[in-house]
Formats: structure tokens, sequence, C-alpha cells
């Protein structure tokens, strides 16, 4: 529904009333209340080709972020109707949260929230909030689903060192081993390797997906990222090879799902 045209749909909606009152028909019977939905879902922070930060759902119900540290996890609420309004957030004071976007979707009709947190403090949190009067809750978990994750033996974090988006690693391969925190079922490990695939004229660097057991071995990738046209009016050649290492977890006391992704760099690739 285009925007412009709300004007319309109010004068519309309101003749409907005015005739259901006429046919003695309750004016609640053509509300479309019934037909409100509410979409709620975890959204990553994510590096694009080009350095700029973009956003990409998780699949995950709750939102994870990391006590004390810059969440790249954010809430993301999408309502099919353009009109709704989010009101009465509510959570705990040792959560902060701001209404960070608002996007308007006239493709498809709904307008798209999405809401950041911070905590210093490790807990399951609940965030509350109503649309058209209708109460929802979502989590925002900040405790360790991950008590110890290591490879070739050595401790990874998402904090600081090892693990992080930004470390470099000189380790080819070695086994990943994880120890999950109480609450917490491991439900599956896998391995993100970047493919430097065709799509049309480009050639872009595509995240490719495995599955493999706790406490096996992998081996890292060894190809750079690389992005380039055709036309040759666009070519990025990147020094480094990344490998995902994503834990999928349940959190067993409310049986919701999430991941914690290590990032291990290599250097594969440089001019001197």
């Amino acid at each position: 529904m285009i925007r412009g045209f709300k004007n319309l749909r109010g004068i519309v909606a309101a003749f409907l009333v005015a005739a259901s009152v006429v046919c003695a028909v309750p004016a609640n019977t053509l509300t479309a209340h019934a037909a409100l939905k509410v979409d709620i879902a975890e959204t990553t922070q994510v590096i694009n080709k080009r350095g700029g930060i973009g956003y990409k759902e998780t699949g995950n119900s709750m939102v994870t972020i990391t006590p004390g540290t810059y969440a790249k996890n954010v809430l993301t609420i999408s309502i099919n109707d353009e009109d709704a309004k989010i009101k009465n957030e509510k959570c705990s004071k040792n959560l902060k949260f701001k209404k960070s976007y608002k996007k308007y979707d006239d493709d498809n009709s709904k307008v798209i929230y999405r809401y950041s947190f911070y905590t210093n403090k490790s807990k399951l949190f609940k965030f509350k909030f109503t649309v058209d009067g209708q109460q929802y809750t979502t989590y925002i978990n900040s405790t360790t689903p991950v008590q110890k994750a290591t490879f070739a033996g050595k401790e990874l974090s998402t904090k600081f060192g090892l693990g992080t988006y930004s470390c470099i690693t000189d380790l080819k391969k070695g086994k990943f081993k994880v120890n999950m925190s109480k609450g917490y079922n491991l439900e599956s490990i896998q391995v993100g390797k970047y493919k430097n695939t065709k799509n049309g004229n480009t050639v872009e660097p595509v995240l490719y997906w495995t599955t493999i057991k706790n406490n096996k071995k992998v081996s890292l990738s060894g190809e750079k990222q690389v992005t380039e046209s055709s036309d040759g009016e666009v070519f990025e050649d990147s020094m480094y090879a990344t490998t995902v290492l994503r834990v999928n977890y349940r959190y067993t006391k409310n049986n919701t799902t999430g991941c914690v992704d290590y990032y291990l760099n290599r250097i594969v690739d440089f001019d001197n």
C-alpha cells in the first residue's frame, strides 16, 4: 500500500464503519486487527563488499549481545500496517535500548523498526512493547552461551583477540571444540567459507556453510575475497581469507535459539 493513499484508505475505512452502523453490524467486525501481523527477528550488522554497514536477519527469535560491548545484533520488528506504531516499550533498567531505525516499505505495505541494546550485566532480559493495544514479548540475551571455545588448542573470544572480526591468525587448521554454559544445548556447528562466484557479469564472494561435529578438525579457507566486474569498473582484491565458525544453540529456559560467530582471518596474498 503506497503511503500516498493513506488518506483515501482512511476515508474508505470510515465509510465502511458508517455502513456497519446503518446495517446494524458491529463495527469491530470490519476492523483489520485480526489480520495484523507483527514479525520479530534478530538482525546482525554485516560489512558489505564495499566496507559499508548492512543488516541481515539471522533467523533467530532471540537477540544475543555481549555484556559491556557494542552490540552488532539488533531487534527488527516488521508490521504489515504502515500506520502501526510501537508503544509502551518496557524492560529492566539494566538494559538500555534505543529505537534506532524506522522505514516505510511501500512495496510490501509495512513498517520496519530496529532497536539497539546495551547492558553490562550477564542476564536474560524480557523486552515488551505494544502494537495496536496488543502486548508482545521478546528476549534479549546477554548471558554467555559458550563457556569455552578453542581452535587448535587456542581459546577464542567474541570480545577481544582470536575469534573477533578484526583479528588475524597464522593458523591453517585445527580442531574446533566448544563447551556450552549451563542451560544451553549445542544444536549444531557450521563452518562458513567464501567462494568467489560469478553472478551475471560480476564475480563476488559468497559465503557457503557446511556442518561439522564438535571437536572435529577444520581447515581454514585459503581463498581470498575478490569482487570484479566484467567491464573493469569495479575491482576489489582482499589480502584475507575468512572462515566463520558458527555455534548454534538452544536456550532451555525459554526454548529460544541463537548463534555465536567466531572469525578466523588469514593473510593469503600481499604485494611485498
